[in-house]
């Protein structure tokens, strides 16, 4: 949200100009205000009018324009958000959750609005607000509504506490003074004495454990103890959790009851304990042994024999090596204690993660998928994504297969023997062979790699790259690259495209599928959308299925529908289909593809562009994606 820094509570930023700064900050180059609008789906007129009102509220121009188009620069961006000129929102639903949550019986709105000095008819709207804020939350709250009686907001004490920290806008505290900007955000609510010392307890006992975290989900905890506590001091108590009593041997419960007893009311009920150790099992934060080993054999077991089955599926070994098969079995357990409880999955780079690591978020969304049932649980993109992260090291960890390499260095055979020993230094997976000369067409067909030295580039095409003698870090970068691509090239020449007009991410699935013959998969492309939707951000998405071995070869369907269509939480015109072969490897290289070329939003719109299968193919194999 945006805001005038000078006027009370603050005004709303207009919601197309957030999503103007979220399409600026994925790009690394201008984007034209033509491109923006199509986007947008409003005028060029109006681009340049939210530029303008973006960049009337910093110091320095927020965003730079040129002819070749408009870029963000990310310092001054930086620099609002310091300075509370971005991000800031009125707090007055912080303030009527609190109001609504203390009082036991039904209150008025006219009560309401005098106590928060405001109109009855502003607060009708504002509970409307509320409303919805719970409803897309997934908290088990309801605001209940009698007529000539008033308002309260009904459910169990945890989630109030969720909700009351749901709706404080924690970007705007700040790290330079963390009491301060708190303070400002909840009023009267709690004094800068009570934030300073409530700060100063985590301070100690982190510091005692060893605890470390990002400073957003510091914030965060110290927010929930804050409520906590003021919960805890009205009366407001946590009753006795669905936890099984496992939860104690986690270093998180030790860490909770230390919180708690440093207080200066101590509390030493048991189901606060576990409610707040349930809580710090759903953050990011580093203990050092917090891994216990999950007791409960039920439980245990269902999620051994799930991950044997994707050991079967995806051939990777996180049920017969012991090390993987400890961290994703105590990851999953862990979770267990917060979702049943109904506490969100705080993740911040779910998107992030779900767009650079797509192939191990695929894993995890078929390792959930398969638990689903069994643990009777819904798991939440936040936590995908988490798992995704897990997997995704494990896959670093594991050795790839060499790749066969032709380095052609026109000069010295010593210096060429120095730079091929270079590579190999560099990528020890790399069986490289040297040539100093311009070899023929047919001696460059069993390479998957060639690496060109020297300004002069004689030999074109996808698996070249040519890099200066220096071998300087984008040229690393490169070869990087075109190793992570290596066997792809083929489903993008033998693919099928098509042009569509379609309305929702449902009918686009069944309408490329059957246009290329394959609905008979349909079932299995919707069961992984209901997982996790397959948008990568961008405007494009991914569709893929929990299936293999049954096509003889992997295929690409691509689809360019007529406007924007709702795929998940993005809007979505290119559709990039994907059938597996027996051959999973395929998929993890076709899917960090599909990531390189996808990340510029210029360069996606030249592809929706295209009018043929021949162009589309011109464009995708460009270098630059």
């Amino acid at each position: 949200m945006l805001s005038n820094s000078n006027k009370k509570g603050g005004d709303k930023m207009n919601k197309n100009m957030a999503s103007l700064l979220d399409v600026l900050l994925q790009q690394d180059d201008y984007i034209t205000a033509t491109q923006l609008a199509d986007i947008l789906g409003v005028t060029e007129r109006s681009v340049r009018n939210y530029v303008r009102n973006l960049n009337g509220g910093t110091a320095n121009s927020l965003i730079i324009s040129s002819n070749e188009g408009y870029r963000i620069q990310k310092e001054p961006y930086n620099d609002a958000l310091k300075s509370g000129l971005l991000g800031k929102e009125d707090n007055l639903l912080f303030v009527l959750a609190f109001n609504l949550m203390n009082v036991r019986e039904y209150t008025s709105f006219d009560k309401l609005a005098r106590q928060v000095n405001y109109s009855p008819e502003g607060i009708r709207k504002k509970v409307q607000e509320l409303f919805k804020k719970i409803t897309e939350s997934n908290l088990k709250l309801k605001i209940d509504s009698k007529i000539f009686t008033g308002i309260r907001i009904e459910g169990e004490e945890g989630q109030k506490r969720l909700l009351l920290e749901l709706l404080l806008p924690l970007n705007q505290i700040t790290k330079e003074n963390i009491t301060k900007s708190l303070q400002d955000l909840v009023e009267n609510l709690f004094t800068q004495s009570d934030i300073r010392t409530e700060s100063d307890v985590l301070d100690k006992v982190f510091s005692s454990k060893n605890v470390s975290m990002d400073f957003m989900v510091y914030v965060k905890i110290l927010c929930h103890v804050l409520i906590l506590k003021r919960r805890w001091i009205n009366g407001e108590r946590i009753v006795e959790l669905k936890a099984d009593k496992t939860i104690k041997k986690y270093a998180e419960y030790m860490v909770a009851e230390e919180l708690l007893s440093a207080q200066p009311i101590v509390i030493k009920d048991q189901a606060e304990i576990e409610a707040l150790a349930s809580y710090l099992l759903a953050l990011p934060i580093n203990i050092p042994n917090q891994y216990a080993i999950p007791t409960e054999e039920g439980k245990k077991r269902k999620i051994s024999n799930a991950l044997k089955q994707v050991e079967q599926y995806y051939k990777l070994p996180i049920y017969s090596n012991d090390n993987y098969y400890r961290q994703i079995s105590n990851h999953i357990f862990r979770l267990l204690y917060p979702l049943n409880e109904s506490i969100p999955i705080f993740n911040p780079y779910s998107r992030e993660t779900k767009r650079e690591y797509f192939y191990a978020y695929s894993i995890a969304c078929y390792l959930y998928a398969l638990l689903k049932e069994d643990l009777d649980i819904k798991i939440p993109d936040s936590e995908v994504a988490y798992l995704a992260m897990r997997i995704q090291l494990i896959l670093l960890e594991i050795e790839e297969k060499a790749v066969n390499a032709l380095l052609i260095y026109k000069g010295k055979s010593a210096e060429a023997e120095l730079f091929r020993y270079k590579l190999k230094t560099r990528f020890p997976n790399l069986e490289v062979k040297t040539l100093t000369y311009i070899p023929i067409e047919k001696e460059l067909s069993d390479y998957q790699l060639i690496i060109e030295v020297g300004e002069a580039q004689t030999l074109q095409g996808n698996n070249v790259v040519h890099v200066t003698r220096s071998l300087e870090s984008q040229n690393i970068i490169e070869i990087q690259k075109t190793i992570d691509l290596i066997g792809t090239n083929h489903l993008i020449e033998n693919m099928d495209y098509y042009h569509m007009n379609v309305k929702d991410s449902g009918a686009a699935i069944k309408y490329l599928l059957k246009k290329s013959g394959y609905q008979n998969l349909c079932p299995y492309f919707l069961e992984r959308e209901s997982m996790s939707s397959t948008d990568i951000g961008n405007r494009v998405a991914l569709p893929h299925p929990f299936l293999k071995g049954s096509e003889t070869s992997s295929k690409v369907i691509v689809g360019i529908n007529s406007h924007e269509i709702l795929w998940g939480n993005q809007k979505v015109r290119l559709i990039i289909m994907y059938i597996p072969d027996a051959n999973l490897k395929v998929d993890e290289a076709f899917f960090n593809e599909v990531y390189q070329k996808t990340k510029n939003i210029g360069y996606i719109n030249k592809l929706i562009d295209t009018s043929s299968k021949e162009e589309f193919i011109k464009i995708w194999n460009e270098k630059k994606g």
